[in-house]
C-alpha cells in the first residue's frame, strides 16, 4: 500500500510533489551564482540523484532543501513547507520530516551504534524505551547492522559507519531523505552496498530519496533518475521515475518479530538517553 503524505501543503496543490524549487538562484557575492534559476519538481516515491562536478552547485541546492541556505531569489517548497517564508523556530519541525545522510558520517564518537541511532529518536522525543528499542534495531536490520549494535563507532569500516548514519537518517521514518556525498569516501565495493540500502529503503517503503554525487559510475548503474548541474545551471533531467508498492504503513508490529535483541541487554549499559544537547536541527 502506498503511504499516505501528511496534509501540510501549503505551495504545490498537487500533494504527490515533495520538492517544488521554482526559478532559484543562490549567490555569495558578486561572482557568478552558485546555483542560477533552477526549477525542480521531486514527487513522493522518487529516487533522484543530483550529479555534476565540484563546483557545479549541486551541495548548494541541497542546502537550500534543508533549509541550511536560503535563497537568493525564487521559491523553494519543501513537503509543503515555504522555505523562503518559514519561522526560524519553525525549522526544527520542517526538518523533522526529513533524513539527512552527510560524507564525513557525523556520529557521535563517543557513543555506540545503537545510541547513535536512538539519539534520532531522542530528539523527537519518542516515548518509551521499548518503541526506541524497536525502531532502532529495526532500523539497523535494514542496514545490515543489527549484529553490531553495542559496537563503538571507531571500531567500524567506513562503509559500516555510513550505514549507522543511514539509520539514524531513517529510524524516524522521514517523508524525504537527502544524502550529499554518501559514497565520497568510500571504495567502489562498499560505496555500492551503501547505495543498495537507499534503494531498498526506497522500494520497500516509498521514501523519497534525492542523493548529490559526483559518481558517475554509481549513478549510471543504479538506472534512477539523473538531474546533471553545471555551472550552477540544471542543464539536463531524465525524468520521473517514481513507481513504488511499499510505504510506512507497513510499519506494523510485526515487523519487529525479527529482531533478537533483548530489551534488558540493550540497556545493561545504563540509560543512554541522558543528553543536554536541545537543538533538534541540523
Amino acid at each position: 500500500m502506498a503511504r499516505k503524505t501528511k496534509s501540510i501543503y501549503a505551495g504545490p496543490q498537487d500533494e504527490k510533489i515533495v520538492i517544488s524549487m521554482r526559478d532559484v538562484s543562490k549567490t555569495y557575492s558578486k561572482e557568478a551564482p552558485a546555483v542560477s534559476h533552477a526549477n525542480l519538481e521531486v514527487r513522493e516515491g522518487e529516487f533522484v540523484f543530483v550529479t555534476g562536478e565540484t563546483g557545479s552547485g549541486k551541495s548548494t541546492l541541497m542546502k537550500m532543501l534543508i533549509r541550511e541556505l536560503k535563497p537568493s531569489s525564487g521559491e523553494v517548497y519543501v513537503l509543503g513547507y515555504d522555505l523562503n517564508r518559514i519561522r526560524h523556530g519553525k525549522i526544527p519541525q520542517f526538518r523533522r520530516n526529513i533524513g539527512v545522510v552527510f560524507q564525513d558520517f557525523r556520529l557521535l564518537r563517543d557513543r555506540n551504534v545503537f545510541d547513535n541511532v536512538a539519539f534520532a529518536q531522542h530528539i523527537i522525543q519518542v516515548p518509551g524505551r521499548r518503541d526506541i528499542q524497536k525502531n532502532v534495531l529495526f532500523a539497523l536490520d535494514l542496514v545490515g547492522l543489527n549484529d553490531k549494535y553495542r559496537r563503538r563507532t571507531n571500531e567500524l569500516s567506513g562503509g559500516e559507519q555510513q550505514r549507522v548514519a543511514i539509520a539514524r537518517a531513517i529510524v524516524n521514518k522521514p517523508y524525504l531523505l537527502i544524502a550529499d556525498e554518501p559514497t565520497g569516501n568510500l571504495d567502489a565495493d562498499t560505496a555500492w552496498d551503501v547505495m543498495q540500502c537507499f534503494d531498498r529503503i526506497n522500494r520497500e517503503f516509498g521514501t523519497t530519496i534525492l542523493i548529490v554525487t559526483h559518481d558517475r559510475g554509481i549513478v549510471s548503474r543504479m538506472g534512477r533518475r539523473v538531474i546533471e548541474m553545471k555551472k550552477g545551471e540544471i542543464i539536463s533531467d531524465t525524468g520521473s521515475d517514481a513507481d513504488f508498492s511499499g510505504g510506512y504503513d507497513g510499519y506494523a508490529e510485526e515487523n519487529y518479530q525479527d529482531v533478537d535483541a533483548d530489551y534488558n541487554d540493550v540497556y545493561a549499559g545504563g540509560d543512554p538517553y541522558q543528553y543536554d544537547e536541545e537543538d533538534d536541527g541540523y
